[in-house]
């Protein structure tokens, strides 16, 4: 039984009242996805309640040595007959599930949105979000400790592997004296912060390290460097036999530039769509502006869009509300 938390009765209610869960993510699941995922499957389980874990896209192999990495599952083809409630985290907005995902959990009689994204669209019928902070992972920290829900070696490891991979290592704002405790907390906890490190930032496949060659030898640069971005068309994946997974960090590889306040990825997906990441090093401006224009969102130094149209008009579009958004800054 969970003690009633005066910050969030609603959820202590739920889940005292409740013993079938599903937990899910956005699709093309990060550190934040994953960990946060991983933690409260955990969780819930050690509260002896059934637990359902899905995906629209598989486990990343980068976080496949978490304990409980073997839970997530693809999405089946019907909701299951016990289903209660469905727990959406990190997911600021219902159709990031996946186009399949959010038909069929659309029918869960009821749903949990747990997420720090300022844009969220708060479509739960509880709606837990903490805009700004450092991950959601350290929503769910914070949940844990106030709800009483002793945190294991395992949810441990996943909830430094959210925060850690949301706040750049943490390099970013969002690396607060109170997250910096709450990390502490968990290393007490049982994190083995010298392994999960190197799984988690030094080791690279070789394929990795051919995308990284290949965006550093075909970025371009804007306003004399301040915007920086690489587009990769659909024959370009086709042709380097890229997966799902092996195009996800590639906005991490230009931001670096010296000068640089804002870097963009463009990726040609299938189908015409096109996805594009969005990082900006400087306060005053919000990638995630720039993003709402176009239907994406995220927070204001960290940001993605999934538009659809042809990929160099796309392209074109959004530099230019970039470049709107630096040089107004």
């Amino acid at each position: 039984m969970i003690d009633a938390d005066t910050m969030h009765p609603q959820l202590a209610e739920c889940l005292n009242r409740n013993d079938c869960f599903g937990v899910v993510s956005h699709m093309r699941p990060d550190g934040d996805a994953i960990g946060s995922t991983l933690a409260l499957a955990l969780a819930l389980k050690s509260l002896g309640k059934r637990v359902y874990v899905w995906n629209a896209d598989p486990m990343p192999a980068r976080y496949a040595f978490l304990e409980g990495a073997e839970l997530m599952q693809p999405l089946p083809e019907s909701l299951p007959a016990d289903m209660q409630v469905l727990v959406c985290l990190d997911c600021g907005a219902w159709k990031r599930l996946g186009e399949f995902a959010e038909q069929l959990l659309a029918a869960v009689p009821f749903k949990v949105n747990i997420d720090h994204h300022a844009t969220n669209e708060r479509y739960g019928n509880i709606n837990i979000i903490e805009p700004d902070t450092a991950a959601t992972g350290f929503v769910l920290f914070r949940l844990f400790t106030r709800l009483g829900i002793a945190i294991s070696p395992a949810m441990a490891n996943a909830l430094y592997v959210a925060i850690s991979t949301d706040t750049g290592s943490f390099q970013y704002a969002s690396a607060t004296a109170e997250v910096m405790r709450a990390v502490g907390s968990l290393i007490e906890c049982g994190v083995d912060v010298q392994e999960v490190n190197r799984r988690l930032y030094q080791e690279q496949s070789p394929t990795a390290l051919r995308v990284q060659a290949e965006v550093l030898s075909n970025m371009q640069s804007l306003l004399g460097g301040r915007v920086v971005y690489y587009a990769m068309p659909l024959a370009t994946k086709q042709a380097m036999r890229l997966g799902l997974e092996d195009t996800k960090d590639m906005v991490d590889i230009i931001r670096v530039m010296q000068g640089s306040l804002v870097a963009l990825i463009f990726e040609e997906m299938e189908g015409g769509v096109v996805r594009v990441s969005l990082r900006s090093k400087h306060p005053r401006i919000s990638v995630a502006d720039i993003a709402q224009q176009f239907g994406g969102g995220g927070h204001t130094m960290a940001a993605g869009i999934r538009m659809r149209g042809v990929f160099a008009e796309s392209c074109k579009k959004v530099l230019a509300a970039a470049c709107r958004a630096v040089e107004s800054a």
